[in-house]
């Protein structure tokens, strides 16, 4: 397949990196601040977009809405594959409604939405009544990669984040067992009214003290909610694993994608604070079997690089191309090429534990 001009407003971390000399960047299409800022991004986005053979977006302000306006105005654009799928549907209610009824619009004009773990596509698909086949799950990536900071073994329990943490449960689990833990987070609502003991500290921080912080713990425990169909938090976790430390994580849906519970980290149910409590202790109280966690995980860094995802995303950005056009050859039946399902399957098989070229 010749090569294709990819639009796109996800940065590049460097102009020579693999994303950056594949597609071409535009500051002024990723939108943020006000509605009047993004509606104008969006806005851009269309116009350009008629230049290039494919767009990828994320799922911000500016993204959503350029989605919903060439759904709306039936304006033609190439395939466009939403990078990130982060939509957020309320739990009930009106807003509910109305968020959903704005998803199904907008995702008439996306050819494919990206999402981070296998659950993710059963639970947007049944939610949006979209089908399945619009979503693929592509593994994310750690962030390491050209950040300094210095591994080392400290007396503290580390945690942090902003998005769908379950802070509350954490401190139920540490509070009995008096271990220094420090919880990163600029929320201000994050313990929502749970007392908090004195082992624990929050703060917010840097994204470089962050990662300090998180480098030179004892373990990192990541405690996430349960009510949402995107759970995030694999960014942070991918990170702890690749700077080899103990990790815990209380997702037992995004998680596992991840995560061999008892082998390169430890599993266990949202909101279960006893249980938390107990894999805590485990790790704590057995510094051979920390070791064999942190050793496991520490492999990570070569699997889950940023190069591997994007390469990942361009590949499924060539797909989606490739399939357009033989709809256009068709008649627009939408016939598929015989060589998709190996796409699909390499797309979202498990990394290898081999180590890849980074930029």
């Amino acid at each position: 397949m010749t090569p294709i001009r990819v639009l796109t407003n996800i940065r590049p971390w460097s102009p020579h990196s693999f994303w950056g000399s594949r597609t071409h960047y535009d500051a002024a299409t990723a939108g943020g601040g006000s509605l009047r800022a993004c509606l104008r991004a969006a806005i851009r986005l269309l116009r350009l977009s008629r230049h290039y053979d494919a767009v990828v977006i994320a799922s911000g302000r500016a993204d959503n809405l350029f989605l919903l306006l060439a759904s709306v105005l039936r304006f033609p654009v190439p395939p466009v594959v939403v990078g990130d799928c982060l939509w957020e549907l309320p739990q009930r209610g009106l807003r509910r409604w109305l968020k959903t009824i704005l998803f199904r619009l907008m995702h008439r004009s996306a050819a494919k939405l990206v999402v981070w773990c296998r659950h993710e596509i059963e639970g947007f698909s049944t939610a949006l009544s979209v089908p399945s086949e619009k979503f693929v799950r592509i593994p994310h990536h750690h962030s390491l990669a050209g950040y300094e900071y210095t591994v080392s073994e400290g007396d503290y329990v580390f945690s942090g984040g902003d998005g769908h943490r379950d802070f509350p449960t954490l401190l139920r689990a540490v509070a009995p067992l008096g271990i220094k833990t420090i919880i990163a987070t600029r929320r201000l609502d994050w313990n929502r009214g749970c007392e908090v003991p004195p082992n624990v500290v929050a703060r917010p921080t840097s994204h470089a003290e962050f990662r300090q912080l998180m480098a030179g713990s004892r373990m990192v425990v990541l405690p996430m909610e349960a009510n949402h169909i995107h759970v995030g938090g694999e960014q942070t976790y991918l990170n702890a694993m690749a700077m080899g430390k103990p990790v815990i994580v209380t997702d037992d849906r995004g998680a596992p994608d991840y995560i061999k519970d008892g082998v390169n980290g430890l599993i266990v149910p949202a909101g279960a604070s006893l249980a938390l409590q107990q894999a805590i202790e485990s790790v704590s109280a057995n510094p051979a079997f920390a070791a064999k966690l942190a050793a496991n995980a520490k492999k990570v860094y070569d699997q889950y690089t940023t190069r591997e995802c994007m390469e990942r995303i361009l590949a499924l950005v060539q797909h989606a191309v490739l399939e357009s056009r033989n709809q256009v050859r068709v008649g627009g039946r939408g016939r598929r090429e015989t060589g998709e399902s190996h796409l699909d399957r390499e797309l979202n098989f498990e990394p290898p534990g081999v180590p890849s070229a980074r930029d």
